[in-house]
């Protein structure tokens, strides 16, 4: 129900919007990340991410995660990338719909005592969502993803928003939800 409230308040900004430009594409970010896992287990760490827009409308992006703990003597890694192809369509002179069709590679390592052990597994994603600038400074976006790695599935569900302090920075904080892990980030956004 929560996503259903979010994704239409979202929805319901796109026109009032005041911006007169439309969301950002060509852009890089590097973000914190605290990942809690069955709310049992927390894990933090870092995320690279970037886009850049291929031609008008067409767009690659790409990222990859790091987040770790120490539990009770056991070390875990758990990393993610994701490399993929999209495209844009504008919806209002504020507001973006778009979708991704992606590479997904997830790795989870384990060390104890000198041993350790890893499972690396990797399948494919597909994302929809809808970025909207409210106003000069403030974007909200929102999108819905299903990935399919090793024959299980999962649908996660995000929602960041980016105030701008200049035309190239940016800072953000984001939630994401998959299952059973939740996922917050704080990122600092360089548009070029």
């Amino acid at each position: 129900m929560k996503k259903v409230v979010l994704v239409s308040a979202l929805l319901l900004s796109l026109g009032t919007a005041q911006a007169a430009e439309s969301p950002r594409w060509d852009r890089a970010s590097i973000s914190y990340q605290s990942v809690d896992i069955d709310d049992d287990d927390k894990l933090t760490g870092f995320a690279v991410s970037g886009s850049k827009l291929l031609g008008e409308d067409f767009f690659v992006v790409g990222s990859y995660g790091n987040a770790s703990d120490d539990i009770e003597g056991i070390e875990f890694d758990f990393n993610t990338l994701s490399v993929g192809l999209g495209y844009r369509y504008s919806i209002s002179q504020s507001a973006d719909l778009f979708g991704v069709v992606s590479y997904e590679d997830m790795e989870i390592e384990v060390s104890y005592q000198g041993n350790s052990a890893s499972i690396s597994d990797n399948g494919y994603g597909l994302r929809v969502g809808v970025r909207s600038m409210l106003s000069e400074k403030v974007e909200l976006s929102a999108s819905l993803q299903y990935v399919d790695i090793a024959d299980e599935t999962e649908t996660d569900f995000r929602v960041s928003a980016l105030y701008s302090f200049t035309e190239q920075f940016s800072v953000g904080v984001g939630y994401s939800k998959a299952g059973d892990v939740d996922t917050l980030s704080v990122s600092a956004v360089y548009f070029f």
